[in-house]
């Protein structure tokens, strides 16, 4: 490596800022000890972790991840924070001599933590073939604060499910899956959180607390004693179940008053070398006044009973006894001071910099550091015209330097600024591209799975309202297990109309569909009428006409004569390569996508589906320039002028340097101005027009119009995107939205549309962090206040108009002096616009807003949104308002205020939990998929059609459709509104003790029974497996009735029952199209083939064994189906 050669260190060291990652990677090198970095800035310790990887990826660094909530606020620290948290209390006390670079913040200096003695006793270690271990394990979780769940998705969880243990510790890559036969372990494997399959066996598994947030008998007795001593305010509810060992949510913010002593981080490491960064001193008593200031806010007895904040005397005499250097970032000609690196110093004209490389390059060793792409590329044209040569590396050795003495390195790194490195024999200089390049953001692509659609089996919970293919409209009332003839068989129980009850044997699930979420007011149906048949009847025939009506629309698409646009290829590469970003594989499939629909000769009606910032907007750049640099117009349509304003700025900074004319038009304009651009469009001068819903005036007539972009689709109503399309049918469309509306989306389902998924988010981007939290004045003050301290800007949204006023005498309570407005619906459009230009222009602090803000405010400033009484927002408009803020690199969060004492039914409830869980970024679609669900699709084709839906339920009405609509296109589709009834005479069901959560039984039987190939059958019994462990004898018995259900239906077989010789075959009348080969057979094999009257054979048997027979069975129906295939 570079930095081979040993160096003398001294207490005292000078570098350049940017060196810091290679100085600590040296001495990592040269010295057999682990480091530790302290630093003021958090951002700093991110950036330098990311250096040292790119540097040398083997080499190990951990950050102590700060908390990312404060303490006595009502919030619990995220999942994810106490997983990484624990993870490298893990490292410093059990893997010691692993040679870690540690980086910690002054933060997590100046708060304590755990104590040593008590993480010491926080491991266990689990061995293959293990005895009698199965309660230590489990007990072992419990008191270590893991979370028990369905299956396991993230760190700190555990999973039970008959014999099977799943547990992911946060010291370890992968989860482990344990087998137990009995107490004692049988099988360890490693499994793959993605798909959840096992992936490698093997023989020894450590176990770590998950969160050092304990509660347990002596630190509950701990926080008893303080909280009775300090009297918190408001938190008795809290005091009451913590006492009780019940933990409601927000329960680890009293972790300052959990234990009688804490320790320091630095305790932590005994033989280890500390460099602190010079500023770190100067900056301790404002960041512990800053922690002081917060605990006394809420009790100023806390620190006094408390020792969780490090004084700087505390630090200072823990120092003494450690080996300590402190880093300068400017270079001293002092014998005290070690000299590492300098700064090599630039002007602000990269032209001159980029020039004078060739002079600096014949003294010195060169290497050029950048991570973009882009900049490799304008480095190596500008070298290559130089004739200078060079060599792209991906890692540095002194001897390559040495032996290629002439050469100029392009190394894969990105620093912040250049610096030169004194080595014995020459001098090594370090040139960032951003002193000679303009700075480019890197986006990371990771692949992605091909399927644009992803469908996700429908869950079916108990009270769900659900559809029998034949009796209608039941609620789904649980799992019965019957004895039938001796033999015990679990049963789906319905309950119909004056609680009727029907028993459904769970290998005919399939007749079964979900009805829908929106379930008010739906009768059930009585059984044993005809009622039902008819209702379908009806729908049936309607569906016809509406399925002939789709397939004719959809037809017409095709039939039209779409403007075929071919592009200025060489303009349109100069205008791609413009582009500061690298396009995600997303970004690139989504652009080819579009170029394929120009040329394709037919009218694109194509969905870009994708969170905000994750580049639709250059899609829709790209298009619009695709279309444009082929001789055609565009015109793109937004839902408030705010952002027909910032769009019309990012398109004119995208195309200046293009010879096309952009403009604007909305309300705001003047007359005389409208009716110049209107003039302009209809000659053909404007190429670009941006605007609101004035471009929807019958007075505007396009001369060439190419293409239409419709930017948050979900604000526009059916009539406006109708009217659209009639300004020129033929014309291409291209729509962008987060969250498409349920109608939007279900016609991409339908494929009446083409659907583009943007899932990949820029590298910079960080999730939301979304807390669910009771409303507290203190609390309220608290977050307001963390985002104006940080130059930033707050939303605070309420769904009634009639509720803001009580919110704004609260902030006037709280901040008297703070700059607010408030805006809705009821105010007039120019005030309303006049508010947002000065809230975009950071004018107000805080803007009170109903859910108007949900679309066309792009503001990064804005990091902070409060949402009061979210659970009356719908599950979209939540997703969109939380997408209202993080759109940077800082860190946003949002707040779901919920009032005291508040009662909120499970719906609305259910609403806020996915809004929690789907933290992910690029979830819209998810989102989205979730609202088609909870509201229905919409009508695509007549108002009548949401009428269809709630006759026979949303899962039932979409199958019907897609199935006429293949009828209508001579497609073949399988009748499945019938299901073989199979009686073998034998037992089967899922045991209670395999799988004892009743949704996920439901569910699985579910999928079971709507196979229809055995191929498919096998994967499920090994995903079963692996999953669950062996499969008992009654579960393996059911899946031997699907497998003979698969084959009897495939025959047009209905029933089969077992009995003494054999079995009884009872054939579908009238659909046996090969009744004279069942005939010849039972002619060749009169012993063996018995025709019976009423369509039935029976099949004699030779075994009496109950495996043998059904193999025969088996044997006999592929037999049959090969007469039934035989032309």
């Amino acid at each position: 490596m570079i930095f081979k050669e040993a160096f003398k260190l001294k207490e005292k060291i000078c570098l350049s800022y940017s060196s810091t990652s290679f100085f600590l990677y040296a001495v990592r090198k040269n010295k057999n000890k682990n480091l530790v970095y302290l630093s003021d800035n958090y951002k700093n310790l991110v950036r330098l972790k990311n250096e040292i990887e790119s540097i040398d990826s083997e080499v190990r660094v951990a950050i102590l991840t700060e908390f990312d909530c404060s303490f006595f606020s009502n919030l619990s620290p995220t999942r994810d924070t106490l997983s990484k948290r624990a993870e490298v209390f893990y490292n410093l006390t059990f893997e010691k001599n692993t040679q870690t670079i540690f980086l910690i913040s002054l933060s997590s200096i100046v708060q304590k933590t755990i104590p040593i003695q008590e993480v010491l006793k926080r491991r266990l270690i689990v061995s293959n073939k293990d005895k009698n271990v199965f309660d230590t394990i489990i007990n072992f979780l419990k008191a270590n604060m893991y979370e028990k769940v369905e299956f396991v998705r993230n760190k700190g969880e555990y999973a039970i499910r008959g014999d099977i243990l799943d547990v992911f510790s946060p010291n370890e890559i992968n989860p482990v899956r344990i087998s137990f036969e009995f107490n004692d372990i049988e099988s360890m494997y490693l499994f793959d959180l993605e798909n959840q399959k096992s992936i490698k066996e093997i023989d020894k598994y450590n176990l770590f607390m998950a969160s050092e947030i304990l509660f347990n008998d002596m630190t509950i007795q701990n926080f008893r004693q303080i909280f009775r001593k300090i009297k918190i305010n408001d938190k008795e509810e809290y005091y009451k179940s913590i006492s009780e060992h019940i933990l409601l949510p927000g329960s680890e913010q009293f972790y300052p008053i959990l234990f009688n002593k804490f320790d320091s981080i630095i305790n932590y490491f005994t033989d280890s070398l500390i460099f602190i960064q010079s500023e770190f001193f100067s900056k301790y008593l404002d960041e512990f006044n800053k922690f002081l200031y917060e605990f006394d806010t809420i009790n100023n007895l806390i620190s006094k009973e408390s020792d969780f904040l490090q004084t700087k005397e505390e630090f200072n005499k823990i120092l003494d006894n450690k080996q300590v250097f402190t880093l300068y970032n400017y270079s001293i000609n002092d014998s005290q001071y070690f000299n590492f690196s300098h700064d090599k110093l630039f002007s602000n004209n990269k032209i001159k910099n980029l020039n004078s490389i060739s002079k600096i390059q014949k003294k010195n060793k060169i290497i050029f550091c950048t991570q973009s792409k882009i900049n490799k590329k304008k480095i190596s044209i500008f070298l290559n015209n130089q004739g200078i040569k060079f060599l792209e590396v991906d890692s540095l050795k002194i001897e390559d330097i040495e032996k290629n003495k002439d050469i100029f390195f392009i190394f894969n790194l990105s620093i912040q600024s250049s610096f030169s490195l004194k080595l014995k024999n020459f001098e090594i200089i370090f040139l960032s591209d951003i002193e000679f390049f303009n700075k480019v953001t890197k986006k990371i692509t990771k692949k992605k799975n091909d399927e644009n659609l992803i469908h996700e089996f429908s869950q079916l919970s108990l009270g769900d309202l659900v559809v029998h293919m034949d009796h209608g409209i039941g609620k789904f009332n649980g799992i019965r297990n019957n004895d039938i003839n001796g033999f015990s068989q679990d049963f789906i129980e319905l309950l119909y109309h004056n609680n009727d009850k029907l028993l459904i044997p769970i290998e005919n699930l399939e007749l079964i569909t979900r009805y829908g979420s929106d379930e008010k007011n739906i009768s059930l149906d009585k059984l044993g009428l005809q009622n039902w048949q008819n209702r379908k009847a009806i729908i049936k025939n309607k569906i016809q006409d509406i399925a002939h009506e789709l397939v004719k629309t959809a037809a017409k698409r095709k039939l039209i004569k779409g403007e075929k646009i071919v592009h200025n290829k060489l303009e349109y590469e100069k205008f791609s390569s413009l582009f500061e970003f690298t396009e995600t594989s997303d970004q690139t499939k989504a652009i080819e996508q579009i170029e394929n629909d120009f040329l394709s000769g037919s009218p694109m009606d194509r969905l870009v589906c994708g969170d905000v910032g994750f580049g639709k907007t250059e899609i829709a750049m790209r298009a619009a320039f695709l279309a444009i640099s082929g001789g055609f117009q565009v015109a793109m349509i937004c839902p408030k002028v705010l952002l027909v304003n910032q769009h019309y700025e990012t398109f004119n900074k995208r195309f200046r340097n293009f010879n096309y004319n952009i403009s604007k038009i909305s309300r705001l304009e003047s007359y005389e101005n409208k009716k110049r651009i209107k003039e302009n469009i209809s000659s053909g001068i404007i190429d670009i027009v941006i605007g609101s819903h004035a471009l929807l005036s019958d007075e505007i007539k396009f001369k060439n119009l190419g293409l239409i972009i419709v930017d948050e689709e979900q604000s526009f109503g059916v009539q406006q995107k109708e009217k659209l399309k009639k300004i020129k049918p033929n014309t291409h469309i291209l729509t962008l939205s987060a969250t498409p509306i349920p109608r939007t989306l279900q016609s991409s389902f339908l494929k009446i549309r083409q659907i583009s998924l943007i899932k990949t988010p820029p590298i910079n981007r960080i999730n939301v962090k979304t807390f669910l939290t009771i409303y507290d004045d203190q609390f309220l003050k608290k977050i307001i206040k963390n985002e104006i301290d940080r130059k930033g800007q707050v939303y605070f949204v309420t769904p009634k108009i009639g509720d803001q006023n009580i919110i704004k005498k609260k902030i006037l309570k709280i901040f008297p002096n703070l700059k607010f407005a408030i805006i809705n619906g009821k105010l007039n459009p120019k005030d309303l616009e006049n508010i947002y230009n000065d809230f975009f222009n950071k004018k107000i602090d805080l803007l009170i807003s109903t859910a108007m803000i949900e679309s066309g405010l792009d503001n990064s400033n804005v990091n902070t949104i409060i949402i009061d009484k979210p659970y009356l927002f719908g599950l979209a408009q939540l997703y969109q308002l939380r997408g209202r803020v993080g759109r940077s690199s800082i860190q946003a969060f949002a707040y779901l205020m919920l009032e005291k004492n508040l009662k909120i039914n499970d719906e609305r409830l259910n609403r806020l939990k996915i809004i929690s869980q789907i933290s992910s970024l690029g979830s819209g679609f998810s989102i989205a998929t979730h609202d088609l669900d909870m509201r229905g699709g919409g009508n695509i084709i007549g108002s009548e059609q949401s009428g269809h839906i709630r006759e026979v339920g949303i899962e039932l009405y979409y199958k019907m459709l897609n199935e006429t609509i293949n009828k209508i296109k001579n497609e073949n589709i399988e009748q499945d509104e019938w299901s073989p009834s199979i009686k073998l005479g034998f037992s089967f069901n899922i045991p209670n003790n395999y799988i004892s959560n009743i949704d996920t039984r439901i569910n699985i039987y579910r999928k079971i029974s709507n196979i229809t190939e055995n191929a498919n059958l096998l994967e499920i019994v090994d995903d079963l497996k692996d999953r669950y462990g062996k499969l008992p004898e009654s579960f393996e018995n059911l899946f031997k009735i699907i497998e003979i259900k698969i084959l009897s239906k495939k025959n047009c077989i209905k029933r089969i029952d077992d009995c003494h010789e054999g079995y009884v075959l009872e054939f579908k009348e009238n659909e046996i199209n090969y009744i004279d080969k069942l005939i010849e057979l039972a002619k060749l094999h009169p012993k063996k083939i018995k025709l019976l009257p009423k369509s039935k054979m029976m099949y004699v048997t030779i075994v009496k064994n109950k495996l043998e027979k059904i193999s025969e069975l088996k044997k006999f129906l592929k037999l049959l189906l090969g007469l039934k295939n035989e032309r």
